[in-house]
């Protein structure tokens, strides 16, 4: 029997779009239109909504990253499906976590958006022919108001609860990686933050908080914990020491004080980067940039429809107040799309240098990058994931015309004149975390670094032939977690490539030997 009942509500919010699709695909007839993939709705209200069984795996695979699958258990419970309960066999072990579905409240003068799906070809930078579909997508903005409940079933267990509680929200906070929501995560999508908490206590041995837990409809439990979060903003961990102390659990709130600040025992590495859409007048010497111009296609706003054929990508965004705006993105699945295709080249030319195993360098690039299922038979998932789509800051947009000419004549070909709004200069700030790396892959990142702060041979988004997508780094650091108890280990590649002699060249030389290890030995990547 249940002793204490916390009641959480929290309100996530989306920072870029999202895709969290339906269990189960909806017939072309019933949707009535070309949508392939859908959001998850539900089935009374129509809304897109966020499922409790979706947000309950998310929070614990983050505790699972963050302890083990025995501490997982106090909180989540435990059911593998595999005892009849017979003799001898374990009964499952209920969760104390039980979690509500959450509908999503769009932004204002915003709604459900259609997009246009690709899968680029990381080899040519172009789409593979026949991988085009059309999916449902939620805008950054879109708010899901979300509602937990934590049974205590004695208070010696309430610090440990509420310590696990704290520890797999984390994820929610915006520290490191973060919980992402949704499909697509790898290329940026599903980046979501709790805004604000709401929390609170009740002692169901007494007859008072009893009467105040249970004599409530679900309609009014919904209400008054959506009405708590008009309260000013405060992190999990604060608003329960303020609940604790208030209840006079004073150990408690410092039990879980502690507990909270636990830190991260995951292995993992963030390449941070600063790319400018311009490239240098002189690739071997520093100097100022020559501003660029980018197209990441996409369909016109209905202002310029009339005027334009095709026009850059420009996605709302949240800014760190907490406001929607629409801003011009570096690109998504392009953007990754590229940093892979940099990184196999530039593996294959070492490979070839080095008279590696034959098929040697592509099993392990696609180890780490995500292997497609057509060229290594069973698909890879990626362990380098774009942590959030990018948006862009200055630049101006531009529009420029330009024509197909007879290459027999020198005229220009009737009806091949082409208007587009692209985007000329602007910088923009990059993550990639990679996950349990070794000495080899930050190797490698430190090889792409090199190679987009020089001659960006290789370009993003349309009209490469035309001089577009030329991309330039000029801050770039490898920040390493996880691997001692210390702080983190911190390495400024720009540093090391001015000045390769210096200590932080010391340390990408000894990664680049790993990685030329790693590509000319035998066995398992």
């Amino acid at each position: 029997m249940n002793r204490l009942v916390w009641e959480f509500t929290t309100r996530l919010l989306l920072l870029g779009d999202a895709h969290v699709g339906a269990a189960r695909a909806t017939p072309r007839h019933a949707a009535e239109s070309d949508v392939d993939l859908t959001l998850d709705r539900d089935p009374y209200s129509g809304l897109p909504r966020l499922r409790a069984t979706t947000l309950a795996g998310l929070l614990r695979h983050e505790l699972l990253a963050r302890t083990d699958r025995t501490t997982v258990t106090s909180l989540f419970g435990i059911d593998d499906g595999s005892s009849g309960f017979g003799a001898g066999e374990a009964a499952p072990v209920p969760s104390a976590l039980d979690l509500d579905d959450a509908q999503a409240v769009l932004p204002d003068d915003t709604s459900v958006t259609v997009r246009v799906g690709t899968r680029v070809d990381p080899a040519t930078g172009t789409v593979h022919p026949g991988r085009m579909w059309q999916w449902e997508v939620l805008p950054a903005g879109t708010e899901f108001t979300c509602h937990l409940r934590l049974w205590v079933p004695e208070p010696a267990v309430e610090a440990r609860l509420l310590t696990l509680l704290v520890l797999a929200t984390r994820g929610l906070a915006g520290e490191g990686p973060g919980i992402r929501i949704g499909g697509r995560t790898g290329r940026g999508y599903g980046a979501v933050r709790a805004t604000h908490w709401a929390a609170r206590r009740h002692d169901l041995t007494d007859p008072g908080g009893w009467f105040d837990f249970h004599a409530r409809t679900w309609d009014e439990r919904a209400g008054q914990g959506a009405e708590a979060l008009t309260d000013p903003p405060r992190d999990l961990p604060e608003l329960l020491d303020t609940r604790l102390r208030e209840n006079g659990r004073e150990a408690v709130a410092a039990h879980v004080g502690v507990g909270s600040t636990r830190p991260d025992p995951r292995h993992r590495a963030e390449l941070r980067l600063e790319l400018c859409v311009a490239e240098r007048a002189d690739p071997l010497a520093p100097g100022p940039l020559r501003p660029g111009l980018l197209m990441i296609g996409d369909v016109p706003e209905s202002d310029r429809l009339a005027e334009v054929d095709r026009a850059h990508r420009w996605r709302p965004t949240v800014t760190d107040e907490g406001r929607v705006r629409r801003a011009p993105v570096l690109g998504d699945t392009a953007l990754f799309a590229l940093f892979k295709r940099i990184g196999g080249r530039l593996v294959r030319d070492a490979a070839e240098h080095l008279d590696a195993p034959a098929g040697r360098w592509r099993r392990w690039h696609g180890h780490w990058w995500g292997a497609d299922p057509a060229d290594q038979g069973a698909p890879r998932p990626s362990r380098i994931r774009l942590r959030a789509t990018p948006t862009l800051t200055g630049g101006a947009p531009l529009t420029t015309t330009r024509m197909t000419v007879d290459s027999l004549f020198g005229d220009a070909v009737d009806g091949r004149l082409f208007t587009t709004d692209v985007h000329c200069g602007g910088r923009a700030e990059v993550v990639l975390d990679v996950a349990e790396p070794d000495d080899a892959v930050l190797g490698l990142l430190a090889l792409v670094v090199r190679e987009l702060s020089t001659v960006p041979l290789d370009t993003l988004g349309a009209g490469a032939g035309g001089g577009n997508g030329r991309l330039t780094v000029t801050r770039a650091g490898l920040v390493t977690h996880g691997r001692s108890k210390d702080e983190p280990d911190t390495v400024d590649l720009m540093a090391a490539l001015d000045e390769p002699d210096g200590p932080e060249g010391e340390i990408v030389r000894g990664r680049l030997r790993a990685l030329h290890t790693r590509l000319t030995e035998e066995g398992p990547p």
